[in-house]
């Protein structure tokens, strides 16, 4: 079963909101990207259930305060520091030190691209775990569609296996990655085209 998520741009979504007080662009960036905030969000404060409301949170300030967004980097980081700011606070709420608090602020001062390639690393991880348990031609098939941009009539050319066997194999590819991905998946390949798309800029210029 071919996946239905269409991969889109997290800026372009973020500017729509601001804009266009979109409510659909802002469903997508929220499908997209709160099961990894969640995880991200779990790397300060343990109970699941109380990061997964602080990230929530997070949602619901960016669409009553959409006028006022200021992205000065991406919308990526934009989330993950405002998802690390709004865990920090629950722990000063908490009754955490006072002074614990304030040397992790000034330790991580420019924390946000940290922030995020620790976001990106978890993610990858389990991105390759779950890659490593694919059959090796549906592995290769799925990264050769989702990763590297071939189309099915591409890869069954380069493969020399007939079209009809492509289809089959990427869909139950993606339906093992699904299972073992869940909510991840969208936005595990959206990082990947991405950095699939500036690898093949840097190549080619």
């Amino acid at each position: 079963m071919e996946m239905t998520t269409q991969i889109q741009n997290p800026d372009e979504l973020l500017w729509k909101i601001a804009i266009n007080d979109d409510k659909e662009a802002y469903r997508i960036l929220f499908d997209l990207f709160y099961p990894a905030l969640c995880l991200f969000a779990k790397r300060y404060v343990e109970e699941r259930a109380v990061a997964e409301d602080l990230v929530q949170d997070v949602f619901v300030t960016l669409w009553e305060s959409r006028k006022k967004i200021r992205v000065e980097s991406s919308a990526r980081n934009y989330l993950v520091v405002s998802v690390r700011n709004q865990c920090l606070n629950y722990l000063k709420r908490e009754g955490y030190k006072q002074n614990y608090i304030d040397a992790y602020l000034a330790k991580n001062a420019d924390q946000s691209d940290y922030d995020e390639f620790y976001l990106l690393t978890e993610l990858q991880k389990l991105l390759d775990e779950a890659l490593a348990k694919l059959p090796e031609t549906y592995r290769l098939i799925f990264e050769m569609s989702r990763l590297e941009n071939n189309s099915n009539t591409e890869i069954a050319e380069k493969l020399n296996i007939p079209l009809r066997t492509v289809e089959r194999y990427k869909a139950k590819a993606i339906e093992i990655l699904k299972k073992d991905l869940k909510d991840y998946l969208p936005l595990l390949l959206y990082f990947h085209l991405l950095s699939w798309q500036v690898t093949q800029m840097t190549v080619n210029s």
